[in-house]
C-alpha cells in the first residue's frame, strides 16, 4: 500500500507541529520517522491513523483519498485497512491473550473465520500455546507480541508503531526488532515506525526520514543519510561519528 501526503499541517493552539509536510511512502517499505521529542513524528502517524485530524492537506493510499481538507474527506480509523501498535501495549487486562487479538475483528465485524485468524496471528508471533493467559501472566516483550498480533490479526495492509519497543529492555528489543522486520516483508505490508533511536532506526528500516520542528529535514536509504547527512543539524542527530 503506497501512502502519500500532500501539504499536511497540523497546529495545536499557538504551537504548529506539522508544516505543510510532503511524503511519499512506497508499498511494502519498512519506514521510520526519526527525530527528537516534540518533532510531530507522533502526531504525523495519528493523523495517518485518523485518530488527529490535520488542518489541512490530503492523504491518499494508492488511489484512494482517506483524507482531504479541501474535499471535506475524512475516512474514519476503522475503515482505512491500518493496524496499529502503541507503545504502552494496552492490553486489556481482563481479556485472555486470544480476546485481546480478537477484539480488533470483532469491533470492525469481521467475524468470519474469528478463531482461524486469531491463531495464526498469535502463530506469526510465536505465542499460539499463550492463547488462554492473561496479560499479568505474561513478560514485557510477550504483551508487545500480543499487541503486534491484534494489529495484523485484520490483516492489513499499512502498521503503524508508535515506540513500540521502548519499553523493552535492551535484548527484547533486538528480538522484537528481528521479528517484526521478518513479520513485515513476510504479510508484505507498509510499516511505519515511529523512534527517537538512531541506532534502531538504521538497523530496522528501509527508509527513514528524520523530522524535527515539524518539518522533514532528510530522507532516504539508511546508509545514505548516515554517509551523507544533508546538514549539521541531521549529522548531530544521526551520531557522534557522522560529524
Amino acid at each position: 500500500m503506497k501512502i502519500e501526503l500532500t501539504a499536511i499541517e497540523k497546529s495545536f493552539g499557538s504551537l504548529q507541529a506539522l508544516k505543510s509536510l510532503h511524503l511519499t511512502i512506497p508499498s511494502s517499505s519498512f519506514v521510520s520517522l526519526l527525530g527528537p521529542s516534540g518533532c510531530g513524528k507522533t502526531t504525523l502517524l495519528r493523523i495517518i491513523a485518523g485518530l488527529e485530524e490535520a488542518d489541512n492537506g490530503t492523504i491518499k493510499m494508492n488511489d484512494s483519498t482517506i483524507y482531504s481538507k479541501e474535499k471535506h474527506i475524512q475516512v474514519p480509523p476503522q475503515k482505512r485497512g491500518i493496524g496499529m501498535v502503541f507503545q504502552d501495549f494496552a492490553l486489556w487486562p481482563h481479556m485472555t491473550v486470544f480476546e485481546n487479538v480478537a477484539y480488533s475483528l470483532k469491533a470492525t465485524g469481521k467475524r468470519k473465520a474469528l478463531h482461524d485468524k486469531v491463531q495464526t496471528a498469535l502463530r506469526n508471533v510465536q505465542l499460539e500455546s499463550y492463547s488462554k493467559r492473561y496479560p499479568h501472566q505474561l513478560s514485557g516483550g510477550q504483551q508487545q507480541r500480543v499487541a503486534v498480533a491484534r494489529a495484523i490479526a485484520n490483516d492489513p495492509a499499512v502498521i503503524l508503531m508508535d515506540e513500540p519497543l521502548s519499553a523493552l529492555d535492551a535484548t527484547l528489543r533486538d528480538d522484537m526488532r528481528i521479528l517484526l522486520q521478518s513479520l513485515v516483508k513476510q504479510l508484505k505490508m507498509t510499516a511505519i515506525y515511529v523512534t527517537h533511536d538512531q541506532n534502531e532506526a538504521m538497523a530496522i528500516s528501509d527508509h527513514v526520514v528524520v523530522m524535527n520542528a515539524g518539518e522533514i529535514l532528510q530522507q532516504g536509504a539508511p546508509e545514505d543519510i548516515y554517509r551523507f547527512p544533508c546538514s549539521k543539524e541531521v549529522a548531530s542527530f544521526i551520531g557522534k561519528g557522522t560529524i
